[in-house]
């Protein structure tokens, strides 16, 4: 039986090389966080292919997962039956529950099905006014907009800004806060309950890496790769892409794990 410092060594070097297998990947990939960890929910007893298409169903009828947190079970199950997926009622339950704690446990989440992206707001030049001359040498060149830029005339009201400014001009998020909310911290999430569909995945990936041993489940599993297994400083980046590494090797991470524990079962009888 290989020691805890072996497997945490061995939960390293998988990390590392997910995430030098997924770079690329991730270029192209622009679900949020949030998305890939409901994606888990919807592969839990369940084909690659049939979750993939239930996941289209959901976009096609809800507008974010926001949405879906505040519907009735009985609309998302509606969505999920008609794409064929089993246990319907039961994801669609465990979708809503699992966006009401993400919700009510992070300040700073993405619900929104891809990820954000900051706009460009090109301020419109006031109609007979001369551009300003852009000086290649000053670093704040590109930021620099007058104060009037783009806005029709109206009192100037010292403290007050004018409406037609807040809905015509609408201001983007800060880069960094933007970044915040499409961050993986929120895969935290994944070792919060070990019946989650998240957890359920990482522990598949686990055995079918060997990074623990077969006699482990539910608590126990989630406590042993949470508490000795995962790496510390990178644990919700462990998470985030053990989940990634399921959803492009499903079907043989699930035929591994099974193997592993019926292996483990015939052994113990």
């Amino acid at each position: 039986m290989a020691t805890i410092r072996e497997l945490q060594t061995k939960a390293r070097k998988a990390l590392q090389k997910w995430k030098k297998d997924y770079a690329k990947l991730l270029e192209k990939d622009n679900r949020s966080p949030v998305s890939h960890l409901c994606y888990t929910i919807l592969l839990r007893n369940n084909t690659a292919a049939n979750a993939d298409k239930a996941a289209q169903a959901l976009r096609a009828r809800f507008v974010d997962w926001n949405e879906i947190r505040v519907s009735p079970v009985a609309e998302v199950r509606e969505v999920l039956e008609e794409a064929g997926t089993p246990n319907a009622e039961q994801k669609a339950y465990a979708l809503r529950r699992f966006l009401r704690d993400v919700f009510s446990k992070f300040t700073k989440t993405n619900l929104y099905f891809d990820l954000m992206v900051a706009p460009e707001i090109i301020p419109e030049p006031v109609p007979g006014e001369k551009p300003e001359s852009i000086d290649e040498d000053d670093e704040d060149a590109e930021e620099a907009v007058t104060r009037e830029s783009g806005l029709p005339d109206h009192p100037e009201v010292p403290g007050f800004v004018d409406m037609v400014r807040i809905m015509d001009q609408p201001m983007p998020l800060d880069p960094k806060l933007i970044a915040e909310k499409n961050a993986t911290v929120v895969c935290s999430c994944a070792w919060d309950d070990a019946e989650r569909g998240p957890f359920a995945i990482i522990w598949r990936v686990a055995l079918a890496e060997g990074l623990i041993e077969p006699e482990y489940e539910g608590v126990e599993a989630l406590s042993r790769l949470r508490n000795q297994i995962a790496p510390e400083k990178e644990r919700d980046e462990f998470a985030f892409y053990a989940v990634l590494h399921a959803e492009q090797n499903w079907a043989k991470i699930s035929k591994a794990a099974e193997k592993a524990r019926k292996k483990f079962v015939k052994a113990k009888a």
